[in-house]
């Protein structure tokens, strides 16, 4: 073939920029797959991810994912929840996984991720068993069985379900089905052998002296404080101190009321087992709360810790507490209600604890008003053994709410001002336009580049010069485009400077003016605007707003355009 001339060479287009995959190898291990968990296990899965990278240099491994005892009907997965921030964030652009089965078992929640949403954000699938890849044209054949295999996944994933539910009910109905040590009841321990519960000696003695406080008609919220101050642990705590739960949440976690009502509640400590307090309808269905009525009561099941007689009597005390409470007469509400809107933002400035709002109700024809306000969780459900107190009423928390988004609409006001001004500034044009010059001539010189690193492979296969010379001038070439392509990064992101300092700034004025636009504050703009408020024991306020300085990035921007004009 005849060598084209250098003339003719240099008429040849610029060969289009071939995207870069970066990929992330997804895996999912759960109950759910049956006699093929050796084979889908998480390792498995990663080798044959590695495995596939290595026949595919132009893909470049970035992270590994994986999801272990996470079922395949829902995508709320750790592992999963990481890998899509991952893949918003462009850190990477391409998934693989073994087959189908790793992404999901749910026919539309599964088909939704690989027909709509992977497809929207550009995203490249690879379905490695099932011969699927989203970017190859050739893969028309596979994609049609693709919707096929994922009903075959969700019927299989329920089918499976079936089969262990019904096996756990079985086993509940004849007394020898034990659930995990977590959910085995306050004051027992789990004996697998026996199929039963044993005593567990220093808490049973707990639950006795709570079942005989409450037949003495002790409230629950008076034993809760009361053992809390003697320093003994709660159910959660007792768990983490053995270590069966790593949880930080209950390290310092105290018994509360609601804590010693279940307990006095529950036949379990007269020897029934109970199953199926809490469970879900089919697979996939959020689990609910069942009447006794549905309960799987198996009696005689274990060891009773109190006598039938202390429970009755307790049952008893807590009947005439219900009646007594049925003849107390309706109190007014308040007229003001904030908590939806503060829901999960006021905070304790000295423990951290959640502050939660109670409703104190004022009785009929009383001088008092009715009221809403806020206190330290970590103290009230103590017992008032932790932190302190940090009363505080719903209308202090939202004035000081108000006040500061005032504060901060007459700001943006300002700010816009400065946002104009500052694109008509000479200076700001002038630096606008140099650092466009600049990326231009660096963009040509990189697809100059470009076009010698293609020539020089022309001159290869025809044999002008050999592979030794090749590999050196490559090597020189490769260099100078890496640092061009660093170079053309940089100088597109100082033409990118302006846009970005003031799209900070656009973006915040444009939330202020949702506030302005409302009478009052609502749930949605205050989650648009407020990330947290903390409330210390002198009840000073403390708002953090959900956007940083919007001035600092402008400012930042308009000092590098002085340090660049006095370099220059």
């Amino acid at each position: 073939m005849a060598r084209k001339s250098r003339a003719e060479q240099n008429t040849v287009g610029t060969p289009s920029n071939i995207m870069e995959y970066l990929a992330g190898l997804y895996q999912r291990l759960s109950v759910e797959d049956g006699d093929d968990i050796e084979q889908n296990s998480i390792g498995n899965q990663k080798k044959i991810g590695l495995h596939y990278l290595t026949e595919h240099p132009d893909i470049r491994f970035v992270d590994t994912y994986a999801d272990h005892g996470y079922t395949g009907m829902n995508f709320k997965r750790p592992g999963f929840a990481r890998m899509l921030e991952d893949l918003k964030s462009g850190r990477i652009n391409c998934v693989i996984i073994k087959d189908i089965s790793r992404l999901g078992r749910h026919f539309v929640l599964t088909s939704e991720y690989v027909e709509r949403i992977f497809p929207g954000m550009g995203v490249r699938l690879i379905s490695i068993n099932d011969g699927y890849d989203s970017m190859d044209e050739h893969s028309d054949a596979s994609a049609l069985t693709m919707p096929l295999k994922m009903v075959m996944n969700d019927y299989y994933v329920k089918d499976i379900s079936k089969k262990i539910r019904s096996g756990i009910s079985a086993k509940m109905s004849s007394g020898t089905y034990l659930p995990s040590s977590s959910s085995v009841p306050y004051g027992y321990l789990r004996n697998p052998e026996t199929v039963t519960y044993d005593i567990d000696q220093e808490p049973a003695a707990v639950v006795r002296r709570i079942f005989v406080m409450r037949s003495e008609g002790m409230s629950f919220t008076s034993i809760a404080r009361t053992l809390n101050k003697e320093g003994i642990p709660c159910p959660g705590k007792l768990r983490y101190l053995r270590g069966m739960t790593k949880s930080e949440v209950y390290k310092d976690a105290g018994w509360l009321r609601g804590t010693v009502r279940k307990m006095t509640q529950d036949p379990v400590y007269i020897g029934n087992r109970i199953h199926g307090r809490v469970k879900r309808d089919k697979i996939g269905m959020e689990k609910r709360q069942r009447s006794a009525e549905e309960w799987n009561v198996i009696e005689n099941a274990h060891t009773p810790i109190i006598s039938k007689e202390l429970f009755d009597r307790v049952q008893e005390v807590n009947e005439k507490e219900l009646e007594k409470r049925k003849s107390f007469k309706e109190r007014v509400g308040p007229d003001t209600d904030y908590r939806e809107i503060l829901r999960g933002k006021v905070f304790c400035a000295e423990c951290g604890s959640q502050m939660t709002a109670a409703k104190g109700c004022a009785r009929p024809n009383a001088k008092t008003p009715s009221r809403i306000f806020y206190d330290c969780n970590g103290y009230r459900d103590s017992g008032h053994t932790r932190c302190s107190s940090h009363y505080i009423r719903q209308e202090t928390i939202m004035n000081a709410v108000n006040n500061l988004l005032n504060q901060q609409v007459q700001t943006g006001v300002d700010m816009e001002r400065l946002i104009e001004d500052v694109k008509k500034m000479p200076k700001v044009l002038s630096y606008q336009e140099n650092v466009g010059q600049r990326h231009a001539n660096i963009s040509m010189k990189r697809r100059n580049m470009e076009l010698k690193m293609e020539r020089l492979l022309v001159d290869l296969t025809e044999h002008l010069i050999d592979k030794k010379e090749y590999e050196y001038i490559k090597g020189r070439y490769q260099e100078q485009y890496e640092q061009l392509l660093e170079e053309e990064a940089k100088a597109g992101a100082d033409k990118a400077n302006l846009d970005t300092a003031l799209q900070t700034a656009l973006k915040w004025i444009e939330r202020l003016k949702e506030y302005r636009k409302l009478p009052f504050i609502d749930r949605r703009v205050m989650d648009l605007l407020v990330d947290s408020i903390y409330v210390n024991h002198e009840k000073q306020i403390r708002i953090h707003l959900t956007y940083a300085d919007p001035y600092q990035p402008l400012m930042d921007y308009l000092d590098k355009v002085e340090g660049m004009k006095h370099a220059g």
